[in-house]
């Protein structure tokens, strides 16, 4: 059995005691009519094995561990019962990085945020933040990194429309926990500055390359950090990551629309190695995430981006193309 059959299979033990116990219970965000609310019965849960809704949560919240990646000072006003907070930027945009010495990984600080969470490798985990949006999605893909055997699901909507919802909150601080949490590095979710070389070369791409930021960053228009050049990787195609979430309702699209903006507009195939990159490998994380629930069996990403790459030379082996209206834009939902 596979891994992915390994996760569906452990979704499907947890939705059966989840159904088992809504039988008993009220449904999160039933109104009186027996109605439930559009933005708490989302498409991707029904249809993704690593994404709930807020329902699926509610009967399930004792047999999840919780991380919540929205800023401290939201965590510590109102939070889920049973999460714990997961640092939204420093710590996690810091674990690994490119060096002179190459690729870098440093996992030790994540590892002891998740034991003070009480959180073990095999157990299963629902990451949330204030919508489904950057830093849940890549706090998800830290944790595959990580190589954590459980299943990592993420909450569609987060815990806006929780709140809004009905759904229990509490603002007390968490008691800390004694866990132990031994990482054991997963790269096959991870392309490396050197894994991106050996597939561009001046004339293009040998597997498809995602760039998940803006159009005009694409081009070296938008000009970020303290950089040498500004462009994009030669061979990628600009795929800005805000298509694949549904601003209005603060959740992924539908699989229907996800299919259509990644398959049909972009032509990707589930069976070709895929990297998805940005700036920092925040924003990419959202197309590593959404490829790997489309049932891509290579997907990476790129944990350097355009931060590592924008300071390497075309001498070293390291292609750019920059100027306006180069590349290919996919604009299914821009």
């Amino acid at each position: 059995m596979d891994d992915r059959s390994v996760r569906t299979s452990r979704r499907s033990v947890l939705a059966s005691a989840g159904a088992a116990l809504a039988a008993t219970a009220g449904c999160l965000g039933s109104s009186d009519g027996g109605e439930e609310p559009a933005a708490y019965t989302t498409p991707a849960a029904a249809e993704f094995d690593g994404v709930v809704d807020g329902q699926w949560l509610e009967s399930n919240l004792d047999d999840v561990h919780l991380l919540d990646a929205r800023d401290e000072e939201a965590f510590g006003e109102s939070r889920i019962p049973g999460a714990y907070h997961f640092p939204d930027s420093e710590m996690l945009d810091t674990y690994a990085e490119e060096t002179a010495d190459g690729f870098q990984v440093s996992p030790e600080a994540i590892a002891w945020t998740l034991s003070e969470a009480g959180i073990e490798p095999d157990d299963d985990v629902v990451v949330y933040g204030a919508e489904a949006n950057l830093w849940e999605t890549y706090a998800v893909y830290t944790l595959n990194a990580l190589g954590h055997e459980g299943q990592v699901s993420l909450l569609d909507g987060g815990f806006t429309v929780w709140d809004a919802a009905g759904g229990e909150t509490v603002s007390e601080e968490p008691e800390t926990q004694e866990a132990t949490y031994e990482p054991d590095l997963n790269l096959d979710v991870v392309a490396t500055r050197e894994f991106v070389a050996d597939n561009v070369d001046e004339d293009g791409a040998a597997v498809p390359i995602l760039d998940m930021r803006s159009p005009e960053e694409y081009w070296g228009v938008d000009e970020r950090g303290d950089l040498d050049r500004f462009g994009h990787v030669t061979g990628a195609t600009n795929l800005n990551f805000v298509q694949s979430v549904d601003d209005e309702a603060g959740r992924l699209r539908s699989p229907e629309e996800l299919e259509t903006l990644w398959i049909d507009d972009a032509g990707l195939s589930a069976d070709e190695t895929t990297i998805a990159y940005c700036q920092t490998a925040i924003r990419a994380s959202v197309g590593w995430f959404v490829l790997d629930q489309l049932g891509f069996e290579d997907v990476r990403n790129y944990e350097g981006s355009w931060a590592d790459w924008g300071g390497l030379s075309e001498e070293g082996g390291y292609y750019y193309t920059t100027g306006e209206d180069t590349g290919t834009i996919v604009d299914t939902f821009a």
